[in-house]
């Protein structure tokens, strides 16, 4: 009866299991599908809007040349920066998102072990994850939700970051929903003109206030947006990555599901032999 009572015990574990994880598999896809369709959008305009940003000023070279021989050196910015490099990791507050937090968090220390990096982390498991390999290190934390971070959201964590030279951000990119992979963008206020001058001049364009504002334009806006559709694309390649975990949890808990319940039936049959078999006896001790 103790068998047969903990193996009952752990198919109700198990079935319990599943429904749970069936929950998180669904919200996953819903989550999944609300999210793709303007991730990729998005990447798509980003992309061209970055560009559109090297063809202007490889266009321009010239007078690029002239603010770079202004200030000296080729560190093309009207903002005020630190003169450092930081590496940011775009993690998650919670587990349960497959290989894909692990995976990007590993990318990302290979360039914190070997430069000299300060180190920005997004999301409470990419933090733990951080505090187990480089205890000591120091860090800068920011909070934000594994699901419809809002601009707002962003702010602090983007004001942190601009102040740096050059920015490394390591975020977890959807390919599709088999294949998420761990993926890196820089952003630096160096740039080569050597390689710009070579290209030469492919569009003339008429800056519209200046050459000045459009750089500092760059520098605010088009990295904000840059970054915030890195969170997005984060977003979107845990969701893919949940819902793969998922499924093969459901897959595995299938086949234990099939186990338990052989070892339930033959455990049952067991149980009604010897029932039968102290009946039998029974009736045989009244007949002598």
């Amino acid at each position: 009866m103790a068998v047969k009572e903990d193996l009952k015990e752990n198919l109700e574990s198990l079935k319990a299991l599943q429904s749970l994880v069936d929950a998180y598999e669904e919200i996953a896809s819903i989550r999944m599908k609300k999210t793709r369709e303007s991730v990729l959008v998005n990447r798509s305009f980003l992309e061209q809007i970055n560009e559109l940003f090297e063809e202007v000023r490889g266009s321009y070279v010239d007078q690029v040349k002239k603010f770079a021989k202004k200030k000296k050196d080729k560190k093309i910015t009207f903002l005020s920066h630190n003169g450092k490099t930081v590496s940011v990791l775009l993690s998650s507050n919670t587990g349960l998102y497959g290989g894909i937090i692990k995976n990007t968090f590993n990318k990302f220390m290979e360039e914190v072990k070997k430069n000299i990096t300060e180190v920005t982390i997004a999301g409470r498991h990419g933090l733990a994850l951080f505090l187990e390999e480089e205890p000591e290190k120091p860090y800068t934390f920011f909070e934000l939700p594994d699901y419809s971070v809002s601009a707002g959201e962003l702010n602090d964590l983007i004001k942190h970051i601009v102040q740096y030279e050059e920015i490394h951000v390591y975020y977890g990119k959807f390919i599709n929903v088999i294949n998420q992979t761990p993926s890196m963008f820089s952003v630096s206020s160096e740039i080569s003109l050597t390689d710009e001058e070579e290209k030469g001049p492919k569009v003339a364009y008429i800056f519209e206030p200046s050459l000045e504002k459009i750089l500092m334009y760059f520098e605010t806006e088009i990295f904000a947006s840059l970054f915030e559709q890195s969170v997005r694309e984060s977003e979107l390649a845990k969701y893919a990555s949940r819902f793969m975990a998922m499924d093969q949890a459901t897959s595995n808990i299938s086949r234990e599901l099939e186990k338990l319940l052989f070892e339930s039936l033959r455990a049952n049959h067991k149980y009604l032999n010897k029932k039968q078999l102290n009946l039998m006896a029974s009736l045989g001790r009244l007949a002598r």
